[in-house]
């Protein structure tokens, strides 16, 4: 795989009917190019992940946007009381 040029394949669209009767396409990546994508997270991510910020929660794992607005909520609750 390093030693050769990789070629990626064309992405297969699939037409689903939603339910206002709108076509929308769905792109299914190649699965030889969904576990590169894969492997090569899992190798960044273990690197990066320590460099960022505690209070980053944006697309990162075991957090979510739930969370970032919860700590938003307790410290403008904090802000409100004391201030």
């Amino acid at each position: 795989m390093f030693n050769s040029k990789m070629i990626h394949k064309y992405v297969r669209f699939q037409e689903n009917e939603e339910r206002d009767q709108q076509q929308l396409q769905l792109g299914i990546a190649c699965v030889l190019d969904r576990f590169i994508q894969q492997a090569m997270l899992q190798v960044l991510e273990s690197i990066l992940e320590p460099t960022f910020s505690e209070f980053s929660y944006g697309f990162r794992p075991q957090r979510s946007a739930h969370q970032a607005v919860a700590l938003a909520q307790t410290y403008i609750a904090e802000v409100s009381v004391g201030g």
